[in-house]
């Protein structure tokens, strides 16, 4: 993507946060990320919100995504067709402000990083030195040891997108898709209770 169609994306990502970050805060929802792409002719909005006391469920999720649809209706900031998608955060976690990565120190971050084309840095954020985050980055083999890595300081205003980005784990993926199908579950038959309870009882003949 050509530098100035990101920029532009990103200006029209800053411009969605400032519209629903306060108001999904008011909700009781943290905004993580606004990620916006143009495919199929429509733009596409990816929001990535968490409960404040973590652990989002399905009909949160339902909950912050309404709330969205109705503040962007309201606000109609774009001319054309988008869509938009609410979503969980997911184990590669977006990371935008300051507290996302300090609550991320001591993992593995992928962070896209502004400059001559763009670069991509991967590795442990170790500690952050005021707003710069202080990255130990193992080039090539993934399994490198620490007396091979590189000791990476990154600006956070030079941060274009940032996502935890743990280490791959099939079996953690496989439960967590099963508490989802879980809650998916709960989810309906609650909805089927409250269903069977608006329903008038016949009269006794």
């Amino acid at each position: 993507m050509a530098e100035g169609n990101r920029a532009d994306l990103m200006q029209m990502a800053a411009r969605i946060i400032d519209l629903l970050e306060s108001e999904l805060a008011a909700a009781g929802f943290d905004l993580l990320d606004v990620r916006i792409f143009r495919g199929g002719g429509r733009v596409q909005l990816r929001i990535y919100v968490d409960h404040t006391e973590g652990n989002i469920s399905l009909g949160q999720v339902a909950s912050a995504s309404r709330t969205v649809g109705m503040l962007l209706e309201e606000a109609d900031p774009f001319p054309d067709q988008y869509v938009i998608e609410v979503s969980s955060p997911g184990i590669r976690r977006p990371l935008r402000k300051l507290e996302h990565y300090q609550a991320a120190v001591g993992h593995k971050v992928d962070l896209k990083v502004s400059g001559p084309g763009s670069r991509r840095v991967r590795g442990i954020l170790q500690e952050l030195d005021g707003d710069i985050l202080v990255v130990a980055s193992s080039p090539g083999d993934e399994a490198a040891s620490e007396e091979s890595s590189e000791e990476i300081r990154v600006p956070l205003r030079k941060v274009l997108e940032g996502n935890l980005d743990p280490v791959f784990d099939a079996q953690a993926l496989i439960n967590a898709d099963r508490r989802r199908r879980k809650d998916e579950k709960r989810t309906k038959r609650q909805a089927k209770k409250k269903v069977r309870k608006m329903r008038p009882k016949a009269p006794k003949s």
